[in-house]
């Protein structure tokens, strides 16, 4: 009972100690109070979670963005973080998520991974002393307290792989696979916080850290095999959410494309001194303290055994990697090791380290204190002189005082905008709202701009190579926030403020047109270079990578396109042909959106490369476009499937053990 009131002591006072960390953020009379800085965590993370949030408080899956790229698929970038577990409660604020909460739970998050890594290194040394010199070096060090802050997904995602490795570690050493279903449930969660480069570093840890203690353990290939279907069929099935729309969706981004020279970048040498000291008011990704790294270091001199040399083997190869092109480690990795040729910075690594050089740290501490001559008073003082050292390297250093009234300030362009917003039409801001290009997921503006690591590749070539007027009236766009001066017949200048100036367009956007023409080409590329011909009229000719059935024939009378429906995941237009036309929508072509005509499924065209579109014969029809995801629904299935197959045998399992308790 002593040891578990320890523990719980342990685990609470892990949890606060990043709240004191970034106490400005919280403490009542700051002023000026600071925010985190602008960045990712600003531009990305804050708009997408008020867009999550706004649809599941009003009862809606968030699938389907129509704010951002002109429309994209949520449930597929992962920034979204559509199905993390920890993020639903945002849903609770009844009117827009205020940033202060997701900045609390970002600190929030470093409590978890001080917690989950006091739970493993305890778990390994048996020392509640040993277990919080880890946590605090992990959740507080340079790495966690760096930008992953600021890109919130690397945090929800790292802090993972403590939680697994604690439950895998009680699995092997109780022999129940109880434990390794629970580790998979980590490694799911781990998946849907969304970012796949940390998903990948903890997949390939946490494999080397099953094969190596399944071998020293000798636990038999039985038990091994069982534990290792259970701990990757839980994440593989648990978080299929997630995973299999945002693989659909990597092969259309930019992502596919990436190079040797683009995600080659690494720490330079010199930079290695990091590790030794903080860098004074700015990021320290890899200092974890200095009490921390002499214990680690104490840990290999004084700890012999293999596990302990599992994590410096494990820091040094990260470091190596870390190092990107400087070092001779990742052009290796890049060619042989999967995964490692598809993400930028590899930086990130120093994840491993840090984590690493935590949990060497606990046994360097237990070493120690398994010493006669070690006093015991000294943990407190150590504890306290550690927390000390990395407040003093890391506190306020991803802080800034941000701009009266916030980041996403209600200036008078967002006003305006919104005021004249109908809920089809366009804006082409440049990024130039307050809060950064997503802004319009704040505001409710639909917006051709973005910002995020998943895009659909196809429309950013369709926005560079299309004649800016042509994709502005093709895309409906209605005002352009521009610091352009612009003089043309169709813009007129409705606002300006400071550099800032707001153009409403008059070219006779529509959100759905006609056309009795196609031209048929191979391939998007082509279809885009065809659209940006000056000689192409898109709305006499639409341009199609396939076959129209039936082929379009020149009008004979009068015609109609009217849009009935205009949801964020359904369309219907009602048109009246006088001969075989085709019907283009102005809107995102992505898998998922399923054509009916009259009710019936037809085939759904892309047009111009980016845009849908419809065949249709003579007469009147009801054309409806709906976002119908199987990818996702897929993905949710399985996730389902496995949830109830776990759960409701665990649930039993337990409840005949409790009554099994119960003294009759």
């Amino acid at each position: 009972m002593k040891s578990h009131w320890r523990s719980l002591g342990a685990g609470l006072l892990l949890t606060v100690l990043p709240f004191l960390l970034f106490w400005q953020i919280w403490w009542p009379g700051v002023d000026p109070r600071p925010a985190f800085a602008h960045g990712d965590f600003v531009e990305q993370h804050y708009p997408m979670r008020v867009f999550v949030a706004r649809e599941l408080r009003q009862g809606h899956l968030p699938l389907w963005d129509p704010y951002t790229f002109g429309g994209e698929p949520a449930v597929a970038e992962s920034l979204f973080e559509v199905f993390y577990p920890l993020g639903f409660w945002q849903a609770i604020f009844p009117d827009r998520l205020p940033f202060r909460a997701l900045e609390l739970e970002a600190i929030f998050h470093l409590g978890l991974a001080g917690v989950f890594t006091y739970l493993f290194v305890k778990q390994l040394t048996g020392r509640t002393e040993a277990g919080l010199l880890g946590g605090i070096a992990f959740s507080l060090g340079g790495y966690l307290t760096s930008y992953p802050m600021l890109q919130m997904i690397i945090l929800e995602a790292a802090i993972w792989l403590p939680a697994t490795l604690w439950l895998l570690e009680l699995s092997f050493q109780k022999r129940s696979l109880t434990y390794s279903i629970a580790a998979g449930a980590m490694l799911a969660l781990s998946v849907t916080a969304g970012h796949f480069q940390t998903v990948m570093y903890i997949l390939y840890t946490v494999t080397a850290y099953f094969l190596f203690r399944a071998w020293q353990l000798k636990l038999g290939w039985r038990f091994t095999l069982k534990t290792a279907l259970a701990l990757g069929g839980v994440g593989l099935g648990l978080s299929a959410a997630q995973w299999l729309p945002s693989l659909q969706m990597a092969r259309f981004s930019p992502r596919a494309a990436l190079e040797y020279a683009d995600v080659s970048r690494g720490f330079a040498l010199q930079e290695l001194w990091g590790f030794l000291r903080p860098n004074p008011g700015e990021w320290s990704p890899l200092y974890v303290g200095l009490l921390p790294l002499g214990s680690a270091l104490a840990g290999l001199w004084l700890w012999r055994r293999r596990e302990v040399w599992f994590w410096a083997v494990t820091i040094f190869l990260a470091l190596l990697l870390s190092m990107g092109g400087n070092g001779f480690l990742y052009p290796l990795a890049y060619k042989i090791v999967p995964g490692f040729g598809m993400f930028r910075d590899q930086e990130r690594i120093a994840f491993l380290m840090s984590f690493g050089l935590a949990v060497l740290a606990g046994y360097g501490y237990a070493a120690l204190a398994s010493k006669r001559w070690w006093p015991r008073f000294v943990a407190p003082l150590l504890l306290c002189l550690a927390f000390l050292d990395l407040f003093r390297a890391n506190s306020g250093v991803i802080l800034k005082v941000p701009p009266t009234g916030g980041y996403f300030a209600q200036s008078e362009v967002a006003t305006h905008l919104e005021q004249a917003n109908d809920g089809i039409s366009r804006i082409s801001s440049e990024g130039l709202l307050p809060g950064g290009p997503n802004a319009g997921l704040v505001f409710r503006i639909r917006d051709v701009t973005g910002s995020g690591p998943l895009y659909l590749a196809k429309w950013e070539q369709f926005l560079d190579s299309v004649p800016e007027l042509r994709w502005w009236q093709m895309l409906n766009i209605r005002h352009v926030l521009t610091e352009r001066r612009i003089d043309h017949g169709a813009l007129k200048l409705v606002l300006e403020e400071g550099e800032e100036r707001l153009y409403q367009l008059y070219l006779e956007g529509q959100p759905a047109w006609l056309a009795h023409a196609a031209k048929i080409v191979t391939d998007v590329d082509a279809a885009i270079r065809c659209t940006a011909d000056p000689s192409l009229d898109p709305y006499q000719t639409v341009v199609l990578e396939e076959q129209p059935n039936p082929l379009p024939q020149p009008a004979s009378g009068p015609e109609n396109v009217r849009v009935v429906t205009f949801e964020s995941r359904r369309v219907a237009v009602d048109v009246s042909l006088s001969t075989p036309g085709i019907v283009v929508l102005s809107e995102v072509s992505y898998p998922g959106w399923v054509a009916r005509v009259n009710g019936q499924k037809v085939p759904s065209l892309r047009a111009f490369g980016v845009l849908r579109a419809v065949a249709l014969p003579q007469g009147a029809w009801r054309v409806e476009w709906s976002y119908e995801p199987t990818v996702a629904w897929l993905g949710i299935a399985i996730s389902a499937l496995t949830l109830v197959s776990v759960g409701v045998p665990m649930t039993v399992r337990w409840q005949k053990d409790r009554v099994q308790r119960t003294p009759r």
